[in-house]
């Protein structure tokens, strides 16, 4: 089944008095010019930059958070070490499902609209690194769930390769102050 038809059909189980088949049609008859703006963000995100590494802003503040838990050390020393690229890309990483807060139908219709939403986030999040970083590569990824995650959209800089910010600690997955190096794993 093409995208358009997967599509069409979830909105026509979620809406059926619409009674349409073309997902536009679901534009003008449900939505509104404020609905719009509060998705917006959701399908061209604002993107933060912190110590080189870009991040996908979806929660609001997000500079501000995750500059302080990149500042903040593990509060055990029995956590397994992280390379710096693991910590951009676990912040960069999406279940769709837990992006709502609010379903609408079965479990099965939502699951199939976490799909389909992630496929459009896919491209729409690629275009948008793509358009304000075009000297980077990124790599946008749709991954089904497995034992860890449910269903997600993953964002991984290719290139260049992320460079660890002066003071990453692997053991204790943070930027400490201070300190002229820290273990990077890469040395």
């Amino acid at each position: 089944m093409c995208e358009k038809a997967k599509v069409g059909e979830i909105l026509q189980r979620a809406y059926p008095d619409v009674g349409s088949a073309d997902p536009v049609s679901y534009v003008s008859e449900l939505g509104d010019s404020v609905q719009a703006l509060v998705y917006s963000r959701l399908f061209w995100p604002k993107l933060v930059e912190i110590e080189g590494a870009v991040f996908v802003a979806l929660w609001g503040d997000d500079r501000e958070y995750i500059d302080d838990r990149l500042r903040t050390p593990a509060a055990s020393n029995s956590w397994a070490p992280m390379a710096w690229e693991e910590v951009v890309d676990s912040f960069n990483t999406f279940e769709v499902a837990h992006i709502f807060r609010q379903n609408r139908g079965s479990a099965d219709l939502v699951e199939s609209a976490d799909r389909e939403l992630a496929l459009v986030l896919v491209s729409a999040w690629g275009a948008r690194l793509g358009i304000a970083y075009p000297q980077r590569r990124f790599e946008v990824r749709y991954v089904e769930a497995d034992e860890k995650m449910d269903s997600r959209v993953e964002v991984s800089q290719v290139h260049p390769s992320l460079v660890p910010p002066q003071g990453w600690s692997e053991e204790r997955r943070a930027i400490l102050p201070g300190t002229s190096g820290g273990t990077h794993g890469n040395s």
